[in-house]
């Protein structure tokens, strides 16, 4: 499968080995680059050919690691080999790769698909096993280490990433300016969540921006903080969100002022 990526993926390197690369639909990727290896953090839904795109930017060996395992981060991992991911996720990882599954997944992105896509190859992919990554992980990438940061709460398996020499965050969905999703059948409880980012908060000197799966631009590190706050209140019963229709179905919503969250009552 051959696209203009310019057409669509947005593309920016944003510090020097480090590359933005978001899609049509809204989702990111990341691509670091060290001395011997390159990392490349998420794959979006795999509607176009993001292995060449990232093959036209480095020539060194990538690993390929998910922030978790929902369908718009691991659905373009069948164009790549060297896949890791928290074992709590492999399994949701894996429904997203049923052929039933994906055949109602595409319908979604049938007006948008580029004109040489091929819905059966896309629906038939299959992808190799991925390794298991746990808390304090490390991808030596030669001048470069991410470690991986332990955060279930969005899903069970959801991990950060801490470029140690870069001083970046990467956060998947589990830290956000947009709603975090609280709200889904995959999300585990806000005392869970909580329990997480305080975990997460504990390498805060090590960080000073966060790249997240969804935002178009660096995060400010206050949302932990605000999140931090706001979910401990929300737990003791001190705040409570408005009740919003979503594309997930009605969700309780508490806006804060540099980001927000979706939850439901039931899981608290």
């Amino acid at each position: 499968m051959s696209f203009k990526n310019s057409e669509w993926f947005n593309l920016n390197e944003i510090k020097d080995g480090v590359w933005f690369i978001s899609d049509k639909t809204g989702a990111n990727c990341y691509l670091v680059e060290g001395e011997t290896k390159s990392l490349l953090i998420d794959t979006g839904w795999g509607l176009a050919n993001l292995s060449d795109l990232v093959g036209s930017i480095t020539s060194l060996p990538i690993n390929v690691v998910f922030t978790h395992g929902h369908p718009d981060h691991v659905n373009g991992a069948f164009q790549f080999s060297d896949l890791y991911i928290k074992s709590e996720d492999v399994k949701l990882m894996e429904m997203f790769y049923i052929k039933e599954t994906r055949k109602q997944i595409i319908n979604r992105f049938k007006e948008i698909l580029p004109s040489d896509f091929s819905i059966y190859d896309w629906v038939n992919a299959q992808i190799t096993n991925p390794s298991p990554v746990s808390d304090g992980y490390i991808f030596d990438l030669g001048n470069r280490k991410l470690k991986v940061i332990e955060c279930p709460g969005h899903t069970a398996g959801s991990i950060c990433l801490l470029d140690i020499r870069d001083e970046t965050l990467f956060s998947g969905d589990s830290l956000l300016a947009k709603p975090v999703l609280m709200n889904l059948e995959t999300s585990m409880g806000l005392k869970t969540y909580l329990k997480s980012i305080k975990h997460v908060n504990t390498f805060a000197d090590d960080f000073n921006i966060i790249l997240s799966g969804h935002d178009d631009k660096p995060v400010d590190p206050i949302v932990i903080g605000e999140l931090i706050s706001g979910v401990s209140d929300i737990i003791q019963g001190k705040i409570k969100g408005k009740i919003e229709k979503t594309r997930f179905g009605d969700a309780l919503a508490y806006k804060f002022e540099h980001t927000a969250i979706n939850y439901n009552e039931e899981g608290l």
